[in-house]
């Protein structure tokens, strides 16, 4: 695998294999040049060599942008769609007590567009990391209240908010299903919930495209995200969509536009109309048609309009 990126050169380190590692910085995340090869390969991947080569090694997994004040450090990081995420473990934890009942999911509502998904919960009740990683934010954010972010070694970080409690520190490294704080209704919560968020360097991406919340499991253990399952505005908070797993590039180059609905416009259609039968804003069409249209538009027959998936 061979990334054509420009790169700044850190250091060098040798590794037992006799081959030689350079590290050095790829749209802002630790990457290492093989000397020899001029192949590129991922921190995760370096690292996984490392323990093959030296039991005793200790990763450095949580180093890129680590930022225990911000909710978002990678505000300046451009990220290329679609990217791969990788699962070492298809079983998550869950992170509520008993049934996972899902009260609002990624998608448009009428408030604006919801990033997570909504799990239900007393105030009080035990929230736990789904997966183990290291607690890079703990902290008050507007809209979101009591949070705490877990980074984990594949390259995502999850978020858990409207919390009542913590039960964490920054810096802590915690295990799958660990505690680490407890449910609540802070922030902008319309009652007590858990609002949770998994990220890829800042950016949401659909939990339901993901992993399953009935059982807790990971659909599969290489997964590629396109523009489309990070856009709230293309999916609908109230309902859980269909979707195709991305487990190729192949696949994903082009799935937005099949994953697209077309609405055929017919004699007496409006768009507020066409708007309120799919569950749908104004503003939320005009978007996704690129603004070709607008409120006040007139509208033709058989004319074309892109309405969410």
């Amino acid at each position: 695998m061979l990334i054509t990126h420009a790169y700044a050169q850190e250091e060098v380190t040798p590794l037992v294999d006799t081959l030689t590692y350079e590290k050095i910085m790829l749209d802002g995340s630790a990457a290492y040049l093989i000397s020899e090869t001029k192949e590129i390969i991922t921190a995760r991947e370096y690292d996984i060599l490392q323990k093959k080569n030296n039991p005793q090694y200790i990763e450095p997994l949580y180093t890129d942008y680590w930022d225990t004040l911000e909710v978002n450090p990678f505000k300046s990081v451009k990220v290329e769609k679609p990217f791969l995420l990788q699962f070492d473990d298809l079983k998550y934890s869950p992170p509520v007590n008993g049934n996972m009942v899902v009260t609002s999911r990624f998608g448009r509502r009428r408030r604006g567009p919801h990033r997570g998904i909504d799990i239900d919960l007393v105030v009080g009740d035990t929230v736990r990391t789904i997966f183990s990683g290291q607690v890079r934010f703990v902290g008050y954010s507007r809209g979101h209240g009591k949070t705490v972010i877990v980074r984990h070694e594949n390259d995502i970080e999850t978020v858990y908010a409207h919390l009542s409690e913590y039960g964490v520190k920054t810096n802590d490294f915690v295990d799958k299903g660990q505690y680490i704080g407890l449910g609540g209704a802070t922030g902008n919560a319309r009652g007590s919930h858990l609002h949770m968020e998994i990220r890829h360097k800042g950016i949401c991406i659909n939990p339901d495209y993901l992993m399953d919340f009935v059982e807790p499991k990971v659909y599969a253990d290489s997964l590629w995200v396109t523009k489309g399952l990070t856009d709230p505005y293309s999916h609908s908070s109230y309902s859980k969509g269909d979707y195709e797993i991305l487990k190729t590039k192949e696949l994903a180059d082009g799935y937005d536009k099949r994953a697209q609905k077309i609405y055929v416009v017919r004699s007496g259609d409006t768009l507020w109309g066409i708007a309120r039968k799919n569950g749908m804003r104004v503003s939320d069409i005009v978007r996704m048609n690129n603004r070709k249209v607008s409120a006040k538009s007139t509208l033709r027959i058989g004319q074309h309009l892109i309405i969410s998936p």
